[in-house]
């Protein structure tokens, strides 16, 4: 599904970090490195993790926050860290949940090393991330994050109540009659199930990045505003790609898209600007 946008085609992610391509590689060492367990199996499962490479959208969101306002430093590592390691973390426990034996095309967590070890190699990734901001100087960072982890877990639980309050055939407030396929009720808790289950991860994201360089109130406020929309958008997409609520998806694509390129129109021109513009290119019109 395209969108009419007057910017060229964006064919891959790595075309849109070129602006902070020296900052993703200290973030990928420093990864790495906090990755590793003391322990066996534990280390074998986390470099079984790390090789089970995505595409790092959320630490970018990090990186790009901070070059928004300033310069990437130590913080702005640990908090890019931080968010990959919580990510991960919920993805692995997922694939408990759902019995999945596949992830990015290798097999699971779970299918390698069962489920007992999945559970806690979730657990243990919470816990160093955790760690990872429990210096008195990253509070305003941990503080954001675990906040908007609560919201997610909320968020999935909306989801499997509608999904299956959908499945029994029956409207999410049974006091309000459905004339149609998605109806205004239906539509705002779609909307605030992928709010909270995947938009405010991406706000954290990019206000992190804000924090680590001290920015104002201010422009914490308006990168925050991008990445709220700019998560709604990454969440249509999804559910377009994955034939999930495809109507309302569909109809909302452009109009988050519009949203995320107003949110971006606040800021001065510069490598950073573009790259966001590109991001949201890349993520309205990517088929995986």
């Amino acid at each position: 599904m395209q969108i009419n946008t007057n910017f060229a085609p964006v064919k891959s992610i790595n075309q849109i970090i070129s602006p902070i391509a020296a900052e993703v590689q200290q973030f990928e060492a420093f990864f790495g490195q906090t990755l590793r367990a003391e322990t066996e199996p534990m280390d074998s499962i986390m470099c079984y993790v790390l090789d089970t490479r995505g595409k790092r959208l959320r630490p970018i969101l990090v990186l790009l926050g901070a070059k928004m306002f300033g310069e990437v430093n130590g913080q702005t590592l640990r908090a890019a860290t931080f968010v990959e390691m919580l990510h991960t973390a919920t993805l692995v426990h997922d694939d408990v949940v759902d019995n999945a034996d596949q992830r990015r095309g290798k097999s699971s967590v779970k299918a390698q090393f069962g489920n007992l070890s999945a559970v806690l190699a979730g657990d243990y990734l919470l816990a160093k991330a955790m760690l990872l901001l429990s210096h008195p100087d990253d509070l305003a960072i941990l503080q954001e994050m675990l906040s908007t982890t609560a919201a997610m877990s909320e968020g999935e639980l909306m989801q499997d109540a509608r999904s299956l309050s959908l499945s029994k055939g029956r409207p999410i407030d049974d006091s309000i009659l459905l004339s149609r396929p998605f109806d205004e009720l239906r539509d705002l808790n779609y909307l605030e199930i992928i709010t909270r289950k995947t938009a405010l991860l991406m706000r954290s994201c990019c206000v992190a990045g804000a924090l680590s360089v001290n920015a104002t109130e201010e422009q914490i406020r308006q990168i925050a505003d991008f990445g709220l929309n700019f998560g709604i958008l990454f969440q249509l997409r999804d559910d377009i790609l994955d034939n999930e609520n495809m109507e309302t998806a569909k109809n909302l694509l452009p109009v988050y898209f519009d949203k995320v390129l107003k949110t971006l129109e606040v800021f001065p021109p510069s490598e950073t600007l573009e790259a966001l513009k590109f991001l949201a290119v890349f993520c309205a019109e990517r088929e995986g």
